[in-house]
């Protein structure tokens, strides 16, 4: 399912990073890799229209999101500590970063493109409800001034005369 330690699930707060340096760095590497799987497939989900995928996986990356917003938050929290890290390793993890952060753009993207699609049709259901109204309203002429698709219609009162 995903790359998180069993202290996100124990008690349901993200984990935190180890207290080494490198180790911490490892971890947050994993998570924004765990993170960065969890768009990928969100985004193929939007790409391709597959909704039962797409909300399926909203708890998921939340927990996900969760997770990393507070592991870069005690990495930013303990930068100076991190600079003294393997130099290899702290351009590893801003490479990531960077990857992570231009897929997290596609994926805002796609999600705008959805939201969009979703407005266009909630405004083209609108559009057919009002036009189906207004249809129902409008009364016509033939040419003896008679009205046309003017019968009568039942009116119901919701009583029963047999009561």
């Amino acid at each position: 399912m995903n790359n998180f330690s069993n202290a996100n699930r124990d008690n349901g707060q993200p984990a935190s990073l180890s207290p080494n340096p490198a180790k911490a760095m490892q971890e947050m590497m994993s998570t924004i890799d765990a993170l960065r799987t969890i768009y990928v497939r969100e985004t193929e989900a939007l790409d391709g229209a597959d909704t039962r995928t797409f909300l399926s996986m909203q708890d998921e990356k939340l927990e996900a999101a969760r997770n990393y917003q507070s592991r870069i938050q005690q990495m930013l929290a303990r930068k100076d500590e991190m600079r003294k890290a393997d130099p290899t390793l702290r351009r590893r993890l801003q490479e990531m970063q960077n990857d992570f952060s231009q897929l997290a753009k596609r994926n805002a993207e796609a999600l705008k493109r959805m939201d969009r699609c979703v407005e266009r049709l909630g405004n083209t259901i609108r559009r057919a409800a009002r036009d189906e109204a207004r249809k129902q309203r409008s009364f016509s002429y033939d040419a003896t001034g008679s009205m046309r698709h003017a019968e009568r219609k039942a009116v119901s009162t919701g009583l029963s005369e047999t009561a």
